[in-house]
């Protein structure tokens, strides 16, 4: 069988594609908090492993300079600079500072603009201070919300996951009195389509195994302890289970029941969809801390970020641990090498 020169030009392009090494934009968070530590321990992570990946940093080189001095870190690398007019010679350390708020934001803004143009392959984003944004009399928002809006997502889920537990939250930082009263039957629809979609494109799960948590104790136990599960939940994951064919979709199951089921080394099911923060985050840290990754579903582009807060605490103590870093970043090319393949 012949191949036309645009055939043979496509193949060679997709090849020579998935033989480049993968990017990632890694955006430094709020310089005051641990960010700037756990991005340079994985810079050091990735060189004792001889990664082929390029991990660039957007935000202040003087600030990670001075962290990598600090932790003894001699390797090069990269920094887009987003601040260059702002002085971190005397840099703010478990502190809110009006220059940490400006730079969190303008790394995440240029991070999102040069995967847009192809200039990076995955944005993985060290941990920054909403409260921040206030010293600039600016929206209070995390980067969910900004990215979900620069890439004009109606839905975008978030996901926590570690090698053997992923829980995707139907609803995230709400007040717990507030949970019922966000929660409906369209919702849950949208939360679980996208979360198997991500499963499957980010994940290369064809036939997720997916389970809902019921919202009260004892999945309301018939209607005793809330009524929820009876008047919308059960006929929810019903449908949905009939709607999405390459998929199995079940319960609402009791929480404590249902997290139990991963214990040992068992995987039951490759997601579990959790109605609140909590009843999610809670197990996953148990079994996962320090070794999983926030995923951000539904966007265009692949986001992953590391599963703990700026730490105020310890930092600048040279103490924090990394491990959720290096798993997001290790995480974030892994997606990007599947996505390659996929379009190959």
């Amino acid at each position: 069988m012949s191949t036309s020169a645009t055939e043979s030009s496509e193949a060679s392009e997709r090849m020579t594609s998935s033989k480049k090494p993968v990017r990632l934009a890694l955006t430094m968070g709020d310089a005051a908090g641990i960010g700037p530590e756990v991005i340079v321990k994985t810079l050091a992570h990735l060189d004792a492993t001889d990664s082929p990946m390029e991990a660039v940093v957007y935000g202040s080189g003087e600030v990670m300079r001075q962290e990598a001095r600090a932790l003894g870190y001699a390797g090069e690398f990269e920094v887009v600079e987003v601040g260059p007019e702002l002085d971190f010679t005397s840099r703010p350390v478990g502190q809110l500072d009006r220059r940490a708020a400006l730079v969190q934001w303008r790394a995440l803004q240029r991070a999102m603009e040069d995967v847009d143009q192809g200039l990076a392959d995955a944005i993985v984003t060290a941990p920054w201070n909403k409260a921040l944004f206030e010293l600039v009399e600016m929206p209070v928002v995390g980067h969910t919300e900004v990215l979900q809006a620069h890439y004009g997502r109606e839905r975008v889920v978030m996901m926590l996951g570690g090698e053997r537990l992923k829980v995707a939250l139907v609803t995230t930082h709400v007040a717990l009195s507030e949970v019922s009263q966000r929660l409906n039957a369209p919702l849950l629809r949208e939360i679980c389509a996208v979360t198997l979609a991500g499963l499957r494109e980010r994940f290369g799960i064809d036939s997720p195994r997916l389970a809902v948590c019921g919202l009260n104790p004892h999945a309301g136990e018939r209607g005793h302890m809330g009524d929820e599960e009876l008047v919308w939940i059960d006929q929810a994951v019903a449908e949905l289970d009939r709607e999405f064919l390459a998929a199995e979709i079940s319960g609402p199951w009791p929480a404590d029941t249902l997290f139990a089921k991963f214990r040992g080394e068992r995987t039951p099911f490759d997601a579990v969809i959790c109605m609140y923060h909590d009843q999610g985050l809670i197990p996953l840290k148990l079994l996962h801390f320090g070794e999983s990754a926030n995923i951000t579903l539904g966007l265009p582009i692949i986001r992953t970020s590391v599963d703990h807060g700026t730490a105020y605490d310890i930092a600048g103590a040279g103490v924090a641990d990394a491990g959720s870093m290096i798993y997001a970043t290790e995480l974030a090319a892994t997606m990007v090498a599947r996505a390659r393949q996929r379009a190959s």
